[in-house]
């Protein structure tokens, strides 16, 4: 086989993946289409066990107690929510969950505090000299 013939190759059969993937995000689009036409919902993403565990974290941070309590309720919401969606999350599982979903957050916190960025906190509220002026 020479080098030609497996450029050769190579080209069929990325251009079959492209057909086969265009071919796919058509009938996906087409049916979103069709389900928002007959008002049906489309089905939305299932969170993970590390998206709730991020979720429950970010609740917990805003409690006013101990360190660990905020993670013994946190682990204790992530498992409430595990149960709910039917997702089978021991105990262990959960615990570990939240720590490395905290740790990921501490490492963001820090990164941002390094970069030199600064949170601009969001304003809907006028300002004295604006509010003069209508």
């Amino acid at each position: 086989m020479t080098v030609t013939q497996v450029t050769n190759y190579a080209i069929i059969i990325s251009m079959i993946v492209v057909a086969l993937a265009t071919g796919i995000d058509a009938a996906l689009s087409f049916y979103i289409k069709r389900s928002a036409e007959l008002k049906k919902p489309v089905p939305q993403q299932v969170m993970t066990i590390d998206e709730i565990a991020k979720f429950v974290v970010s609740e917990a941070a805003t409690l006013d107690v101990s360190g660990t309590e905020k993670k013994v309720q946190a682990v204790q919401a992530l498992l409430e929510q595990a149960k709910a969606e039917g997702k089978p999350v021991t105990e262990t599982v959960a615990r570990g969950a939240v720590q490395h979903a905290y740790n990921k957050g501490i490492a963001t916190q820090a990164k941002a505090d390094t970069d030199g960025e600064v949170a601009q906190p969001l304003s809907f509220i006028q300002s004295e000299e604006d509010a003069k002026n209508d």
